[in-house]
C-alpha cells in the first residue's frame, strides 16, 4: 500500500499553523491572527493577595500584588519588536517598555478583583499582536482602634476591574475586642460587645455578643458567601457602663479559585 504523503504534509502543515501564533493567556483572537509577530509571553504568577491597613482612622501602608511578563522570546518576520504593552485593567494607564532595552514587564496591582489584562508586541513596522491573562487579586484588610466603646469598619467589596465580574466568592472576618486590664485608677468592669456585618443595603447580615472580662479577649469568626459589591461595615457596640475596649479586624476578600489563568513559566 502507497503511503500518501502529500496529504500527510498538509496535515502536518495545517496542525503547525494552528499552534502558532502565540504562547501564554487567552489569545484574543487567535483564530483570525494571521500577522507576523509570535507572541509569546511568560509569568510565574497570576493570583496574589494585597495587604491593607487602618490604625485608629490612620490609614497605614498598602502592599500590593507586583506580576512580572516575560516577552523576551517575541518575535516578528516583519522585523523587530519596538514596543510591549501591558493593560493592568484597573482603570490605570498601560504600562509600555522598550524590549530591547528590558523584555520584562512589572505591574504592582494594589486593589482586588479578576483582572482581564492585555499583553501586546508591537513590531518596528506597526503590525500588533494581544493576548489577554487573567489575573486573581484578592486583598485582606487589618483595621484597628484603641480605647473605644463604638467603632465602624467600612470596606468596598466592589471588584475594581473593567466589568466589575467576577464578584467576590467570600468575605471572611475575624474580629477580636480586648477589654485592657484595669487599674486603681481607671477601675475594672466587664464589657458586654455586639458585632453586627451589614451589607450595602444596610441589611444585617450577621451578628454576635459576648461579654468580655476585665483583661479578656474575645473574637468573631465569620464567612459569608452572600457577597453584594458596595460598601460593607463591622459594627461593634459596647454596652453602656462597659469598659472601653481595643478592636482589631482583620477582612479577607477572596475571589473564586481558578478564576485566574494557569500560570507559564519559563522552563530551561
Amino acid at each position: 500500500m502507497k503511503a500518501n504523503f502529500g496529504y500527510l504534509a498538509i496535515v502536518i502543515t495545517l496542525i503547525s499553523a494552528s499552534l502558532s501564533g502565540c504562547l501564554g493567556g487567552d489569545d484574543s483572537d487567535s483564530e483570525g491572527y494571521s500577522g507576523p509577530i509570535t507572541l509569546v509571553v511568560y509569568y510565574d504568577s497570576t493570583s496574589g493577595m494585597v495587604e491593607t491597613s487602618m490604625n485608629n482612622g490612620q490609614a497605614g501602608p498598602t502592599t500590593g500584588v507586583e506580576l512580572s511578563f516575560d516577552f523576551a522570546d517575541t518575535t516578528s518576520d516583519s522585523g523587530a519588536i519596538a514596543k510591549i504593552i501591558l493593560d493592568p485593567d484597573d482603570g490605570s494607564d498601560p504600562v509600555e517598555g522598550d524590549p530591547s532595552d528590558n523584555a520584562v514587564i512589572s505591574y504592582t496591582w494594589v486593589t482586588h478583583g479578576v483582572f482581564e489584562t492585555t499583553l501586546t508586541a508591537e513590531d518596528e513596522e506597526g503590525n500588533s499582536h494581544s493576548i489577554e491573562v487573567k489575573i486573581r487579586i484578592d486583598m485582606n484588610a487589618v483595621w484597628s482602634e484603641t480605647n473605644t466603646n463604638s467603632a465602624s469598619m467600612s470596606f468596598d467589596v466592589t471588584p475594581d476591574c473593567e466589568d466589575g465580574e467576577p464578584l467576590a466568592d467570600r468575605i471572611t472576618i475575624s474580629s477580636t475586642v480586648s477589654n485592657p486590664q484595669g487599674n486603681i485608677f481607671t477601675g475594672s468592669a466587664n464589657s458586654d460587645v455586639t458585632w453586627k456585618l451589614n451589607n450595602p443595603s444596610g441589611e444585617e447580615i450577621s451578628s454576635n455578643s459576648g461579654t468580655i472580662g476585665d483583661g479578656q479577649s474575645e473574637t468573631w469568626d465569620y464567612t459569608t458567601r452572600n457577597v453584594d459589591e458596595g460598601f460593607w461595615t463591622l459594627d461593634i457596640e459596647v454596652a453602656e457602663n462597659g469598659d472601653n475596649v481595643n478592636v482589631d479586624n482583620q477582612v479577607t476578600i477572596v475571589y473564586p479559585e481558578g478564576s485566574e489563568d494557569p500560570v507559564n513559566p519559563r522552563t530551561e
